[in-house]
């Protein structure tokens, strides 16, 4: 009659402990699930920012085309007109954007679609435009002339604010760095739109860090100066 009070005891001691091994390895595989899912989100991001990076450089591409196709036909490039009523002002019109003949996007022109930058290629922390900008205020270095003059300024595309992930696949894509290296640097650019006419503003490429820009007509760099940002550009037209 002792025993069976101190048989239940034991049982019960067995239970709590067969339910703490339980709980022990329900915790073990859930903190596994999570590392497993952490390391399949930091895959995804690289590949989507891989994707991005792609979508980036063919839009470039067919800028490229277009500023050519535009230039072939007769345009000369004082009146090459970017304006388009999606920009929402008026910040690329000029007087050759009268004549849709000369208008990159308008069926007589080049025909492009205007369309905005891939917002998820975006650094959220800078509050980006998503917007595409073409400038005429900037030479790259050793693309063209180089003489730190309105006279060598190029046409370039450029997107900014971008997410830094997005800006290293770009580099490994255009052959600038590989994706595990840091982008280049550069102090600053100029951010004029182009109307017909250059300016000149900044060298890229020209600066200690901006080395591996050097010669390339499109790369990826960070502008160190405040606000700091990543910045992709591509060269449209080499002066």
């Amino acid at each position: 009659m002792n025993e069976k009070p101190h048989n239940r005891q034991n049982e019960r001691g067995n239970v709590l402990f067969y339910i703490l091994i339980a709980v022990a390895l329900l915790i073990a595989l859930s903190l596994a699930v999570a590392n497993s899912t952490r390391g399949n989100v930091q895959q995804l991001t690289a590949e989507r920012a891989r994707l991005y990076a792609t979508e980036i450089i063919e839009f470039s591409n067919i800028m490229t085309n277009a500023v050519a196709q535009v230039r072939l036909r007769g345009t000369d490039l004082s009146a090459m007109c970017f304006d388009h009523t999606s920009w929402g002002a008026n910040d690329y019109d000029h007087a050759g954007c009268t004549d849709d003949f000369n208008k990159i996007f308008h069926p007589s022109g080049a025909g492009l679609i205007w369309s905005e930058a891939p917002s998820e290629a975006m650094d959220a922390t800078a509050t980006p435009d998503n917007l595409w900008h073409i400038y005429g205020d900037n030479e790259i270095e050793n693309i063209g002339s180089t003489c730190g003059g309105a006279g060598c300024s190029d046409l370039i595309l450029v997107v900014d604010e971008l997410h830094p992930v997005v800006c290293q696949q770009l580099n490994d894509l255009l052959g600038v760095t590989d994706a595990s290296t840091s982008p280049p640097t550069d102090s600053t650019f100029g951010e004029t739109r182009y109307v017909g006419s250059f300016g000149y503003s900044e060298t890229i490429g020209d600066e200690v860090g901006g080395e591996p820009l050097d010669g390339k007509v499109s790369g990826c760099f960070q502008k160190t100066n405040a606000p700091a940002e990543y910045v992709f550009y591509k060269v449209l037209v080499a002066r």
